[in-house]
This record gives C-alpha cells, sequence and structure tokens, in this order.
C-alpha cells in the first residue's frame, strides 16, 4: 500500500472514530437530559460532580461547561504521564459529550422519562452505560476520574486501576448524599453508576470480563514493554515457528481487561502496523486485579 492509500486509511479510520464518538456522546447525553437529572440522579465522576454543581447553582452553571473546567487540570496533570495520543483522544470525548450535554438540553422541556426512581436509576445507568461504552470503543474517554485513577496508579502500584476508581466513586456518593441531604440520592446514584461500569465492560469488550491476546511480532518485546508501563498488565514472550516460512517468531501473550483493548491494539500499532493480532475470551483470571508481573 502506497503513501496514498495509507493517507485515506488513516483519514477514513479518523473519521469513522469521530462518528462513533458522536454517536455514543449523543447516548450520554439523552440518559443527563431525559433520565438522570429529571430523576435528581448524577451519573457519578466529574460528569456527576458537573451535575451537582448544576443543582446547587440552579441551573445556571451548564453541565457541559462545568464538566469542561474541572477536567482542564485532570488533561494537564495527565499529559506528561499518560502521553498527548491518550490525552488528545480524552479532550475528544470530553468536549463533544459536554458540548451535546449543554446543546440539548432544552429537549427536557419537551420529553423526560416519568418513572419509578429505581426505573430511572437503573435505565439511565443502562443508557450511561452503552453510551460510554461506544465512547471507549474508538480509544477516546471522557476524562475525569479515569485520567485521576491512572494518573495515580502510576504512582501508587499497590493499588489497581480498579480499586482507585471504586474509591472515586464511594467518595462521589458521600458527596450526593451530603448536597441532596438524602441517602436515597445517595443509593440511587450508586446503582446507576454500578450498572453503567458494567454495562461499558459488556459494550466495550462484549460480554467477558477479560481477554487473552496473543501478538505475533519481532517487536514483541518493545510492545509488551509498553504494555506493561501504560496497562499495568504482566506480558509473557513465547516461542514460535512459522509453519510456512520455517522462520522464528516471538509471540507475545498478555491478558487484559475488556477496556484496554483499545490502548493494546493502539500500543501494538505503534510499534508494529503489520503485527497479526488475536484475541478470545476468558472465563477466569484469577490475579488479573493483583500487583503481579508474569
Amino acid at each position: 500500500m502506497g503513501n496514498e492509500g495509507k493517507v485515506k486509511k488513516s483519514a477514513k479510520s479518523i473519521i469513522v472514530a469521530v462518528l462513533t464518538c458522536m454517536m455514543g456522546s449523543l447516548i450520554v447525553s439523552f440518559a443527563l437530559n431525559q433520565v438522570l437529572k429529571p430523576a435528581g440522579f448524577s451519573p457519578g465522576g466529574v460528569t456527576g460532580l458537573a451535575v451537582l454543581v448544576n443543582k446547587v447553582t440552579g441551573g445556571v452553571f451548564p453541565v457541559g461547561a462545568a464538566q469542561i473546567i474541572m477536567n482542564i487540570p485532570l488533561f494537564i496533570l495527565g499529559y506528561r504521564t499518560l502521553g498527548k495520543t491518550f490525552i488528545f483522544r480524552s479532550i475528544m470525548g470530553t468536549v463533544m459529550t459536554s458540548v451535546f450535554v449543554d446543546a440539548l438540553s432544552f429537549t427536557a422541556k419537551y420529553w423526560v422519562l416519568k418513572t419509578e426512581p429505581i426505573l430511572s436509576a437503573v435505565w439511565g445507568g443502562v443508557l450511561l452505560g452503552i453510551g460510554y461504552g461506544i465512547i471507549f470503543r474508538t480509544g477516546a474517554t471522557t476524562g475525569g476520574t479515569d485520567i485521576a485513577a491512572r494518573v495515580l496508579q502510576k504512582k501508587m502500584g499497590y493499588l489497581t486501576l480498579g480499586q482507585l476508581l471504586l474509591l472515586f466513586n464511594i467518595i462521589f456518593l458521600v458527596v450526593v448524599g451530603l448536597v441532596n441531604m438524602s441517602v436515597s440520592a445517595a443509593l440511587y446514584t450508586g446503582i446507576t453508576v454500578f450498572i453503567s461500569s458494567k454495562v461499558v465492560d459488556q459494550v466495550e469488550g462484549g460480554v467477558n470480563y477479560a481477554k487473552e491476546v496473543l501478538l505475533v511480532s519481532d517487536k514483541a518485546s518493545e510492545i509488551g514493554s509498553d504494555i506493561i508501563s501504560e496497562l499495568g498488565r504482566g506480558a509473557t514472550i513465547l516461542s514460535g515457528t512459522g509453519a510456512y516460512t520455517g522462520r522464528s517468531h516471538p509471540v507475545l501473550w498478555v491478558v487484559v481487561y475488556n477496556r484496554q483493548l483499545p490502548k493494546l491494539r493502539e500500543i501494538a500499532a505503534r510499534h508494529d502496523p503489520t503485527v497479526f493480532i488475536a484475541i478470545k475470551d476468558v472465563r477466569e483470571a484469577k490475579g488479573l486485579n493483583g500487583a503481579g508481573r508474569f
């Protein structure tokens, strides 16, 4: 493939990623404006804090604007630690989501979900999970606590990314309860956060919790080093021989969370655009949450 063909393919992939991210952002906007905000619930993370700011200020401060402002210091903090590519994608996902939430907030005047609180919490979580999962599949994020957790995890290796995110969510639920002066509001929000996190995993990477990945590349060592440093996962280099060529190839074996697949693909392509990748479901993965390395 010539340079022109590569440029066209790259441009097409970027356009697809942007449109996909846009679709996910629209779903997140619908979940917030039509389901969660009318019920008085928050989605968790920085977006949830933005919803609380909007509520405390009586709607004077838009949710999307508050979300962008609160994410700015996190983007600056994560730039050096997580790399400019990750931060750029995070900015894309955050800005899209914030713009759609504010631009479409007027739709709440015409229709919102009016039902029991428990159904609002459940379906708000489902819709959020679908929207965020679609965004994450493009390799983008919506910034927030995900960036903060990744930065802290670099410095606090004894805690996993999941544990840090859980800690942030617990603190957030306490804040929700205090702002609303209601334990019920915190509990309903907890249901939304829990369901959305589960749906995100299923939408982004399938119904299974983790994936086993085999990568065949002469750059297996470099790919493995970046997987360890950027994803915090262990990796094993095996020796393989091509049946047709008879030539030896290193084979990299790694097990990752579903949500880490887009980043893993990016790391592999960065070192070897022709890398062969095989992915399959893992029914059980003991030690995936541990700090051990293979």
